[in-house]
């Protein structure tokens, strides 16, 4: 039987985001991205300050002090070699980040979804004026330790409820998220052939965003990051899954998932 992830995980997590941010940004950001800094390819580009310090009041421009005094270390090592880069900013920031784990974990990755979550392990945003009725929605685990694949009733029934709410609150009719989950076949399966047709194309060279948008793929359903994932991106540079985006309409998904029950 699957087991909650203990405190001493959840620190572990913590310092494999880190570690992994530290060493991705200056190795393979920092020379794909020439017009940036270090600690630019670090705020917006890796989980570091999000999901592994847990800075959720200051995104996206991470400007309060605390978040400020890494980056600014960070752009201070900025010649240090990827490896001693790595061990120095982690050695840095270990004890703050061991604090923050202990803070964060009754609410941690598969321990429990975040209490603002509307729909399962779905959330969406509030609608602009000019959204044309599209409501864009997120993806989590509500269910850790278990995988929200495991059971298959589970997403259909959390983008039902979706669809229902936001329909209700905002007028929405269609729904869209950006995801590396749109690059694989179990999650395409949920949808409509109007995803598809509507899903951005793989790139080369992609640059991941900060959230676990790209990088949750390197986490599993107990919310500890699976070291053979991680070793993948340290050796190549390049996260398996691209993170895609895409729309469809309700209508178009209400007849998907009506089928699926067939």
């Amino acid at each position: 039987m699957l087991e909650v992830k203990s405190l001493e995980e959840h620190k572990i997590y913590v310092e494999r985001l880190a570690r992994i941010s530290f060493f991705y940004a200056r190795k393979y950001l920092l020379p794909r991205l020439p017009d940036a800094t270090l600690a630019e390819c670090i705020r917006d580009h890796t989980p570091l300050l999000y999901h592994a310090l847990f800075h959720y009041e200051s995104r996206p421009k991470w400007d309060d002090p605390k978040s400020m005094e890494i980056l600014n270390k960070a752009n201070d090592c900025a010649a240090m070699p990827p490896d001693e880069f790595e061990e120095t900013m982690w050695n840095f920031i270990a004890d703050y980040a061991h604090e923050r784990a202990e803070w964060n974990y009754p609410n941690g990755v598969g321990v429990a979804a975040p209490p603002s979550w509307h729909c399962g392990s779905l959330t969406y945003d509030n609608p602009p004026p000019d959204s044309g009725g599209v409501v864009k929605f997120h993806i989590a685990n509500a269910v850790g330790p278990h995988s929200i694949f495991e059971n298959p009733d589970y997403l259909p029934k959390c983008l039902e409820l979706l669809m229902a709410e936001t329909e209700v609150r905002f007028g929405s009719t269609a729904l869209a998220t950006s995801t590396w989950l749109n690059d694989r076949p179990r999650w395409l399966a949920l949808f409509p052939d109007s995803w598809r047709e509507n899903l951005s194309p793989r790139v080369e060279n992609p640059i991941p965003v900060w959230s676990v948008a790209s990088w949750g793929q390197l986490i599993d359903s107990r919310g500890c990051v699976v070291p053979e994932r991680e070793q993948a991106v340290r050796e190549t540079g390049v996260l398996k899954y691209q993170t895609r985006s895409s729309k469809c309409s309700f209508a178009d998904l209400r007849h998907h998932l009506q089928t699926l029950k067939s």
